[in-house]
């Protein structure tokens, strides 16, 4: 009876350990990409999801000014292009810190 108990208990604790380091990165992902072209003015960022971060596909993943996330394929011509125009557009908008004057 003791060896059924501790069994269980053994069970119900590797159940929690293994449902606290799985994750959600499932709910993460996306699941298929669109070939759709995105207007570069609903779009205020972007990141990468990449099949080594646990994903079943590779995608660029657009944020809307709305906050809605939208997948498409990385490769994609469009997708490059949508890419380097906001990363230009963030690079812009770094600040660099005047250099303070010595007395």
């Amino acid at each position: 009876m003791q060896q059924l108990h501790l069994l269980c208990l053994s069970l119900l604790l590797l159940g929690h350990i293994l449902d606290v380091h799985s994750g959600n990165n499932v709910l993460d992902c996306c699941l298929r990409t669109s070939e759709t072209p995105i207007p570069r003015r609903i779009v205020q960022d972007y990141r990468l999801q990449l099949v080594q971060d646990g994903c079943d596909i590779p995608a660029a993943v657009f944020i809307t000014t709305k906050g809605k996330r939208l997948c498409a394929p990385l490769r994609s011509p469009w997708v490059i292009r949508l890419q380097e125009r906001l990363d230009a557009g963030s690079a812009k908008r770094v600040r660099t810190i005047p250099a303070l004057s010595q007395a």
